[in-house]
């Protein structure tokens, strides 16, 4: 993985290409940004510019010996470590530790999700971070920097990993994936300019299902064309959903297009021309609030879904003048086309 190969970037490309090229590459690296950034292809390219010996101006050769073990998977001198379940546990560390001390060329360690390490595995990289052996390089991973030991990051170079640009994304999918330019656009949007996520939703044979349904629903919410018993039905619907988080991203992102919408113009589609700025802005939020709450809980998705359906309804419901319901009452939910 070369960082001729990764699009965009170009604050992260240039500080890191001038840093290897002076020789001031610390032994402790952390590479932060949202899930799906690209960290682990930016931390690829740095481990492999590392031990590459012929690396010109920051740049691996990807021909010698080590850039091509590294290409076929078989470093010998490179150590990944991911979490075991739900966290990297002290063992993790201990089964490779004895090889950071070996002498002879440079070796890499990448630790994704770092801050998925325990107590224990964290006092054990702190040690090996205090005294560092010769040539030996950490490269941390890390969605949520602040729940690393303070003094784990205080040995570190950090850099930031953002978002692409809408076009760079674009032109990324279009290249590498076969969809069409009106999907490609789409899924940039949904992405947030995440090409790791955008890539995901251009593999997911679902996804276009999935989109008509929240569009429906947020539809129906909008509208009030569903009944107690068919928000009841939805909510046992989606919870058995195994892209649970990702379906109500789509529906919040219908709402937040129509906020910025009459922010901007003051109009919106014609299903949201009679919900005010407020009650959007305060259903973007009841969305937000029943993800966080199921990314981070152990909450009953399936009463937490009820309950949000049901003031959602009402709370657009209240800031109706007027509306007529076009849709029929289907007994499950279905996926219409919607204009």
């Amino acid at each position: 993985m070369s960082f001729k190969l990764l699009i965009g970037q170009q604050d992260l490309r240039s500080l890191l290409l001038r840093t290897l090229d002076d020789g001031k590459i610390s032994h402790a690296v952390l590479l932060t940004g949202p899930p799906g950034s690209g960290k682990k292809s930016w931390g690829k390219a740095l481990s492999m510019a590392i031990l590459c010996p012929h690396c010109d101006r920051g740049e691996p050769c990807m021909k010698c010996f080590s850039c091509r073990s590294f290409l076929n998977n078989n470093h010998s001198s490179y150590f990944e470590l991911s979490p075991d379940g739900k966290n990297i546990k002290i063992e993790q560390i201990r089964s490779i530790r004895e090889n950071f001390y070996l002498q002879g060329s440079k070796k890499v360690c990448m630790i994704d999700q770092a801050e998925a390490m325990t107590a224990e595995a964290s006092s054990s990289l702190l040690k090996i971070l205090e005294d560092p052996p010769p040539d030996l390089y950490f490269i941390l991973l890390a969605r949520q920097p602040r729940l690393l030991f303070d003094t784990i990051l205080s040995r570190c170079q950090r850099y930031v990993v953002r978002p692409l640009k809408s076009s760079q994304l674009t032109n990324l999918l279009l290249e590498h994936k076969d969809i069409s330019t009106e999907n490609a656009v789409l899924i940039t949007r949904i992405s947030g300019g995440l090409p790791g996520y955008a890539f995901k939703l251009a593999e997911d044979k679902d996804f276009e299902r999935r989109f008509k349904e929240a569009k429906t629903l947020s539809y129906n919410l909008a509208t009030g064309c569903d009944s107690a018993f068919q928000l009841l039905a939805w909510a046992l619907y989606l919870s058995e959903k195994e892209e649970l988080t990702n379906f109500l991203e789509f529906l919040c992102m219908f709402y937040r297009d129509g906020l910025v919408q009459k922010l901007c113009s003051g109009e919106s589609a014609a299903w949201l021309k009679n919900v005010d700025s407020a009650c959007l802005e305060d259903a973007v939020l009841l969305i937000n609030n029943v993800i966080y709450e199921i990314n981070t809980t152990n909450v009953n998705s399936r009463l937490l879904l009820e309950k949000m359906l049901i003031l959602l309804q009402r709370r657009l419901a209240r800031c109706q003048k007027s509306s007529e319901c076009v849709l029929s009452r289907p007994e499950k939910p279905t996926t219409l086309n919607l204009v």
